[in-house]
């Protein structure tokens, strides 16, 4: 009899542990299926997002560009207002000397012209170049002559040929100049031969 007892319990025990294995395997199932719907939901989420972040990113990157566009209409605006009184001085200087009697009226005229555009470049930080005497710099001077010199070092500019200009310390155009030299070995040594041929014995002689 008790061996018929134990057998019957064993059946028993294993239904009892496939339910709970069963049971087991449904919430991880369960579990499984609820991971993934976050994960899908945080992924559109996430997608949602990012497509928003794109979105307006493009949209500044729009707004940016009409700004600067915006930027460089009024700043030629600016420049082209400022020059505007200089051309009515011009007209007017025009207009006068088809009757000036004399060319210094005229050139005065030209001279108020010339100090309104200095004035306009001045307003935009626009500063000329100072040349004469000053050490060839190849950053803001253009050598277009070399000459030969005794009264200048080498390498210094001796003439201006055209004037250059600087804006915020940035070359606008280099100045174009004359730059000094040594003179030649020849000229040298007929200049020194001069300068003995001027000296006290020679004065002796000329007596």
């Amino acid at each position: 009899m008790l061996k018929r007892k134990d057998q019957t319990k064993k059946p028993q025990a294993s239904a009892e542990k496939l339910s709970q294995e069963e049971s087991a395997r449904e919430q991880t199932a369960d579990k499984t299926a609820e991971v993934k719907a976050k994960v899908s939901h945080k992924k559109k989420d996430l997608l949602a997002k990012l497509q928003q972040v794109t979105a307006d990113f493009a949209n500044y990157q729009k707004r940016m560009a009409r700004n600067a566009e915006e930027t460089r209409q009024w700043a030629r605006v600016e420049i082209i207002k400022s020059i505007l009184p200089a051309i009515d001085d011009f007209e007017q200087a025009l207009e006068a000397g088809k009757t000036a009697q004399d060319v210094q009226s005229l050139v005065e005229g030209f001279k108020l012209v010339h100090e309104h555009l200095l004035g306009m470049l001045s307003s935009q930080q626009v500063q000329a170049i100072v040349t004469e005497g000053q050490k060839f710099d190849p950053a803001v001077h253009e050598a277009m002559l070399q000459q030969e010199s005794v009264e200048h070092e080498p390498g210094t500019v001796m003439a201006e040929l055209r004037k250059g200009y600087t804006m915020n310390g940035r070359t606008l155009r280099p100045a174009r100049v004359t730059v000094s030299k040594s003179p030649s070995e020849q000229e040298s040594s007929a200049s020194d031969d001069a300068e003995q041929g001027a000296g006290p014995g020679n004065n002796d002689l000329e007596d």
